[in-house]
């Protein structure tokens, strides 16, 4: 190969690089959780008192306030979001959820319980908070998001990616971990009932691959091919 090819695919491997992956940013990440929040939402009670876990910036919290939804929200005190809340989200152990026992109509986390060491012993804490007959909603990521998140780092960075969460030992086995049927075996264990399951209907990876430059529109298109990125559960507790 003469210099002169050399230095002529280097140059484009440089700009399809450059456009295929972007910095994450938290504004196209919103935009992300705002699809799922509103996607979620339809499973919420017309009325009631919300307590979002993991609430990060608090931006869902406040989506809801103003959709005139009563809401609490709690997250780690050592939280990464902390200095960009725009809500007030109450810092908590994160075992003890800092709330009395049925105190709350929906109990709703968005790609946080994966994150969670202890998350069997931690749903007793979502049944004590919860109300009878109230529901639990959550939105956790796909095994479809951890494969294709492992295929895009790959092809970014040459090497297996890191663990997302905390109950798989690896990247690749964590594809199986986040199975839809891993997290119904975990909520049945744990004294849920599982009313709804179902894909979130959008597309995208932990890789930022292409940002906004791919519209909301067309990741929910893609999603049909290449599977939802995340899943949504509604739970209530067994009687």
């Amino acid at each position: 190969m003469s210099a002169t090819r050399g230095n002529g695919l280097s140059r484009f491997l440089r700009k399809a690089t450059k456009f295929l992956w972007v910095q994450e940013s938290l504004d196209h990440l919103e935009s992300i959780r705002r699809f799922e929040l509103e996607y979620a939402r339809a499973y919420f009670p017309r009325a009631g008192r919300v307590l979002e876990i993991g609430a990060g910036t608090g931006w869902q919290a406040r989506t809801l306030q103003t959709q005139g939804i009563q809401v609490d929200a709690i997250d780690l005190g050592s939280s990464n979001y902390k200095e960009h809340r725009v809500f007030p989200v109450v810092d908590y152990d994160g075992h003890h959820i800092p709330f009395g026992e049925a105190t709350f109509d929906v109990v709703f986390s968005s790609n946080v319980l994966e994150h969670i060491p202890h998350l069997e012993e931690f749903q007793q804490e979502i049944h004590r908070v919860l109300k009878p007959g109230g529901v639990a909603v959550h939105i956790v990521p796909s095994s479809s998001w951890r494969f294709w998140t492992n295929i895009t780092h790959m092809l970014k960075s040459w090497k297996i990616p890191d663990r997302h969460g905390e109950h798989a030992t690896n990247a690749l086995t964590e594809i199986l971990f986040f199975r839809k049927y891993w997290w119904r075996q975990l909520f049945e264990r744990t004294g849920w009932q599982v009313i709804t399951v179902m894909p979130c209907p959008i597309f995208y990876t932990g890789r930022a691959l292409m940002g906004k430059r791919i519209s909301m529109s067309a990741r929910q298109r893609i999603s049909r091919m290449l599977g939802g990125s995340s899943s949504l559960f509604v739970l209530r507790e067994n009687t």
